[in-house]
């Protein structure tokens, strides 16, 4: 098999069990929180993450049957058309870099935030994650498709931090 061809299935690997705790995350999570706009947000985290885990199926399919990378995101079931439109800045870290950035930006004040903090972890480190398999893969079909995650991605990002930043000053979860 193509030294190439192997990297994208051992990324695309990667990514799927990294969705996989990502569904599990949000799951749990839903369940523990007692505020039903955070079990609901992290519900619709949990069913973002089941679309991706198809994306990424699909394209392990697709290249494990030597198909190459599947040309149109959009077949894959429950996804929107347009998808190949999506465009993310990609030169941007979703957040600073480093382990004491990391806690001078985000400081756990009570453990009513460890959700919320860990799965921002999780979205940052899949936003880098893509990001990273963006800027490898010369083929655009795959480019596209970890463009289109890494935006989900920091969407998710952006959510959770609201949510975070919304329940330390005001004390309850933002609105959807």
């Amino acid at each position: 098999m193509d030294k190439e061809i192997e990297t994208a299935l051992t990324a695309l690997n990667q990514a799927i069990e990294l969705e996989i705790k990502g569904q599990r995350f949000y799951l749990e999570a839903a369940e523990r929180t007692t505020n039903p706009k955070g079990a609901e947000m992290f519900r619709s985290l949990a069913d973002d993450e089941v679309i991706h885990e198809r994306i990424l199926r699909h394209q392990l399919d697709a290249l494990t049957q030597r198909e190459g990378w599947a040309p149109v995101l959009s077949t894959v079931e429950g996804l929107p058309e347009g998808i190949s439109e999506v465009t993310v800045d990609l030169t941007t870290p979703l957040f600073p870099e480093g382990e004491e950035s990391f806690k001078k930006a985000v400081r756990p004040d009570d453990s009513d935030m460890d959700a919320l903090l860990f799965a921002i972890g999780i979205e940052n480190d899949s936003f880098n994650l893509y990001r990273e398999l963006a800027e490898k893969t010369d083929d655009p079909n795959g480019k596209r498709m970890y463009e289109y995650l890494a935006a989900a991605e920091r969407g998710h990002f952006e959510q959770l931090m609201l949510n975070y930043q919304h329940l330390s000053t005001v004390g309850s979860w933002a609105s959807p």
